[in-house]
């Protein structure tokens, strides 16, 4: 992962993957979660899902690497939290969330536990494709057996953009998830969203959620 190219990004005031509000597909597809159980973000940047999520009865527990993210997220939010500190990784315990500093590949299930569902709405696309098997690989080893992920891709003619945000295809989700069912639940344009997008003048910029199911998940 290029951590100064998103250090960089944290810096500036405006980005076209940081959202105002809950992702519109956290809100549309909130009945698919099961609030009975806890849902894992990974790489959430600093984003308000999971106040959105606490405010809808649903414990989220967020993993994030840049500090200046998850400092921008606390001075917004002003919410109430405790920290605790654990060598390289630090927790910051709100009251119906948490949220990790820490570097992913170094988060184990003895600090989180092991969750049925997860929503993945900036992390897949954040990653280079010589990283993206490393993270699934790491992102299984969290999971229960018969989890389910929200996973949010992003569609675009790969020769107009290098990414970050990178292309994800049905297939590539086929090939990291041979375990599982894959299903298209959505679509929405980015075009008109942000300035950026525009300046890039893409034939189309979509986001896409599908429903990865699993079956089993192998040991």
């Amino acid at each position: 992962m290029d951590y100064q190219f998103w250090d960089n990004c944290w810096q500036r005031a405006s980005q076209p993957f940081h959202l105002s509000e809950a992702h519109p597909f956290l809100q549309r597809y909130l009945n698919l979660l099961d609030k009975s159980e806890k849902l894992l973000l990974p790489l959430s940047g600093k984003s308000i899902d999971p106040i959105f999520l606490a405010k809808n009865n649903i414990h989220s527990t967020s993993i994030e690497f840049n500090p200046s993210a998850i400092d921008s997220f606390i001075v917004d939010s002003k919410l109430k939290f405790k920290l605790e500190s654990f060598e390289q990784k630090k927790c910051y315990r709100f009251e119906n969330f948490d949220v990790w500093l820490a570097d992913f590949f170094e988060i184990v299930p003895q600090d989180i536990g092991k969750f049925s569902q997860v929503f993945d709405r900036a992390a897949l696309v954040a990653l280079p494709k010589e990283l993206r098997a490393k993270y699934i690989g790491h992102l299984k080893s969290l999971l229960q057996s018969e989890a389910t992920i929200l996973m949010v891709t992003m569609d675009y003619e790969e020769d107009e953009m290098s990414g970050p945000p990178f292309y994800i295809s049905k297939d590539e989700l086929t090939e990291l998830f041979p375990e599982s069912s894959i299903q298209e639940l959505d679509r929405i344009s980015l075009i008109d969203n942000h300035q950026r997008w525009k300046e890039l003048q893409l034939s189309r910029l979509d986001e896409v959620l599908y429903q990865i199911n699993f079956n089993d998940i192998p040991v």
